[in-house]
């Protein structure tokens, strides 16, 4: 076995039934939670002391026969060497984040003259911060290296964290910009721009140098916003720029070295990575946007941005840190920090220390690290007020908690019938069905085909799909891993097109090759695949248009769902407000439509099927003052990059399962430009699923029992029931009913 190879262990923990719960939380404390053992429990009674046990449900019985292991695949064994232990740590993160500020200001920085808006102080302090690296001008508190005289003749620059001797500085030549949303990073970046285009001319020496900026997004709608900030903030010809996507992009490639800025997107980075003119370019600077999009090291995605060649590298992303500090290491990677840029030294000097050790100081190098690179502000510094956020709690009607406590036996039938082997669905896509069911019963009122379901696997409609595969973490593209917000087959939307019988998805510009349907998943090679987005939008475009004429397809005002019926008493309350309303699901936003259209409410509505172009006409509606109040939105859609300022409501319909997706959603109304005070309402379903402790305990659950693809499948049925549903036996448990 070579030096540093690290092999994965299974072990099982054998011991007297009393001693159970001490074990338990003594590996509580240290952040080790016990999943399910996939062998060894021939004729032994497995008891967990970690899952969730309710009234009303039968204890874990006797397993008598052996539980065969499967074989990891790579990706599960690479899935697992990046979950590093959390002992307490996110506290400490967060307050290492929270303190890097910079304020070692020039006198009297000028901004260009190109830009025709007024910063704010601390904007002209990240431009400060940027061109002090670019310029190789960095104080020694933000130098990983420290000057050694010892030997007079020979002196010599030392890295902090390696000891390694050089020379001269080995600085980077870029960074983080970490600032919370809303605090005009997109400025900071087109000031930067603007004030550099002198050095950047001066660096194209070469056919291959492009003195442009190449500005790379999450998603083509954001940079018609980030078009709209150079409108906004600059003069008309000051800055020139090129949009490299779609399928023309080919035959533009000379646009690529004359312009001052240059648009793409992941997908398309990913897409082109080894015959693409983008990679061909030595680009003066480059800047990812959302940059967090490329935190997994392994995905194309990121390996196509990493191999791109530039002078500069800088991201913008407001969570540096989202899962784990590995999520930093592929953007140091990116960054190419020198000593720090490939993996296994990014864990020996931060992760290991960070993760390995008790110690106070165990976050001294990451502390130093985010010092050295990394810019970030709250919006604390802004003059806004704190958003007032109110929770508003809907009950179901009698019948409403018949239909739902009916779901709940539904599911706990088909556990049973698989644990007992009449049927061979997955123990793991069961329990995950119900939970979306319930969740989709608690917006929408009614329960979804279950015979779609039985047949694919899946819901019968693109958005009820994407949020199951969410819920597995798998809506991204199989190829590339961008982020996949929609299921559509239009060329005119960004979203996927495909949903193979696997579960995989992929993006609109990975899928070109992929278009025939007898060939095999190229992410898996599975054989018999079967593209369900036909159907899903065939009952899509019913859902939209009503199949009866009737309001909602056929429902009368009293029979829509509580928590809508809630929605619109508050909307009515506060319809002179420029509000948005958020959803997941467009089935749950055609019905809040059909109710505001039947009280003559004006609004607009955009989610992931609707062309860029409709957007973007929806989007300056809602923005002009004339425009509609309401505007209705997928969370997919609406939670990333936009600048909303002109509303003052936000309504989230349902909770979600990442909770970082809601805060993004309310960051797009409170952010520079906000004069009004931000009012936040949260819905949620009483005594169901959707309790917010629930939802938590939902999403911890799932990672314990390895609630994935080809994971949990020998999972016991109790045990998971236990962890996933709520029963009504639980209910008057904790609500004393």
């Amino acid at each position: 076995m070579r030096p540093g190879c690290q092999l994965p262990i299974e072990l099982n923990i054998y011991g007297r039934r009393e001693d159970a719960e001490s074990v338990g939380r003594t590996l509580s404390k240290a952040g080790t939670y016990l999943q399910f053992p996939r062998c060894g429990l021939e004729g032994v009674e497995y008891y967990n002391p970690h899952f969730f046990r309710m009234e009303g449900y039968p204890e874990q019985a006797s397993i008598e026969t052996l539980v065969l292991c499967p074989p990891d695949t790579a990706e599960d064994r690479d899935r697992a060497s990046d979950q590093e232990p959390q002992v307490n740590n996110t506290d400490a993160v967060d307050e290492i984040l929270g303190s890097l500020s910079y304020h070692n200001l020039r006198d009297g920085i000028q901004v260009d003259s190109r830009i025709k808006s007024a910063l704010f102080p601390y904007q002209k302090e990240a431009i400060d911060f940027i061109c002090k690296r670019e310029t190789g001008e960095v104080p020694s508190e933000l130098s990983l290296w420290k000057y050694n005289s010892i030997d007079a003749d020979e002196p010599f620059y030392q890295h902090v964290f390696s000891g390694a001797k050089r020379p001269e500085q080995e600085e980077v030549e870029g960074g983080i910009l970490a600032d919370e949303m809303g605090l005009g990073k997109s400025l900071v970046i087109l000031s930067t721009i603007a004030g550099s285009l002198d050095r950047a001319n001066a660096f194209v020496n070469s056919n291959q140098r492009s003195g442009a900026t190449m500005i790379v997004v999450s998603s083509t709608l954001l940079i018609d916003n980030w078009v709209e900030q150079i409108q906004t903030h600059t003069y008309s010809g000051s800055l020139s720029c090129h949009r490299h996507t779609g399928t023309q992009r080919h035959k533009e490639v000379h646009l690529l070295y004359q312009k001052s800025i240059v648009f793409t997107t992941y997908a398309t980075l990913a897409a082109d990575s080894s015959r693409g003119s983008l990679s061909k370019v030595h680009w003066f600077r480059i800047v990812l946007d959302e940059a967090h999009d490329i935190r997994n090291r392994r995905t194309n995605q990121f390996k196509a941005v990493a191999a791109l060649s530039a002078k500069h590298r800088w991201c913008l992303t407001g969570t540096p840190i989202q899962n784990s500090m590995e999520d930093l290491g592929a953007l140091v990677s990116f960054l190419r920090v020198p000593v720090l840029e490939n993996a296994p030294t990014f864990h020996k000097f931060i992760t290991g220390p960070a993760t390995s050790s008790s110690s106070k100081d165990r976050f001294k190098n990451l502390r130093t690290l985010l010092e050295t690179i990394c810019l970030r502000r709250t919006r604390e510094i802004l003059p806004l007020k704190h958003p007032v956020t109110y929770v508003r709690e809907v009950c179901l009607t009698n019948s409403e908690r018949q239909e739902y406590n009916n779901l709940i036996q539904e599911g706990k039938t088909q556990l049973d019938m698989t644990t007992s082997g009449h049927s061979k669905r997955k123990v793991s896509s069961i329990v995950l069905q119900s939970i979306l069911k319930l969740r989709l019963f608690c917006n929408n009122g009614r329960s979804i085909d279950n015979q779609q379901f039985e047949l694919t696997g899946l819901p019968p409609d693109s958005d009820e799909a994407l949020a199951y595969l969410q819920q597995y973490e798998r809506n991204i593209c199989a190829i590339c891993s961008v982020t996949i917000y929609s299921i559509d087959n239009s060329d005119k939307t960004d979203g996927g097109t495909f949903v193979f019988s696997c579960c995989h998805l992929f993006c609109r510009t990975c899928m070109p090759q992929y278009r025939n349907r007898k060939s095999p998943c190229p992410a898996c090679q599975q054989e018999g695949e079967l593209d369900l987005s036909g159907v899903r939008l065939m009952q899509d475009r019913q859902i939209s248009t009503g199949t009866s004429g009737q309001t909602g397809g056929g429902r009368s005002i009293d029979d829509y769902p509580s928590k809508l019926l809630s929605l619109l008493e508050d909307i009515r309350q506060h319809h002179t407000q420029k509000s948005i309303v958020f959803s997941c699901w467009k089935k749950t936003l055609f019905l809040v439509r059909d109710l505001l259209s039947h009280h003559s409410i004006d609004h607009g509505m955009i989610h992931g099927s609707r062309s860029l172009a409709e957007r973007t006409k929806v989007l300056k509606e809602f923005q002009s003052k004339n425009g509609p109040t309401i505007l209705l939105m997928t969370l997919g859609t609406g939670a990333v990059g936009l600048n909303l300022a002109v509303a003052s409501r936000i309504y989230l319909l349902e909770p979600q399962w990442n909770p970082s997706i809601e805060e993004q959603a309310i960051g797009r109304a409170l952010r520079l430009g906000q004069e009004s005070q931000v009012v936040v309402v949260r819905y949620i379903t009483a005594k169901t699923v959707e309790q917010a402790d629930v939802v938590f305990r939902q999403r911890r659950k799932l990672q314990l029992v390895g609630g994935g693809f080809g994971k949990g499948k020998n999972a016991s049925s109790e045990a998971l029931v236990d962890s996933l549903l709520v029963s009504e036996a639980e209910d008057k448990r904790e609500y004393g009913t």
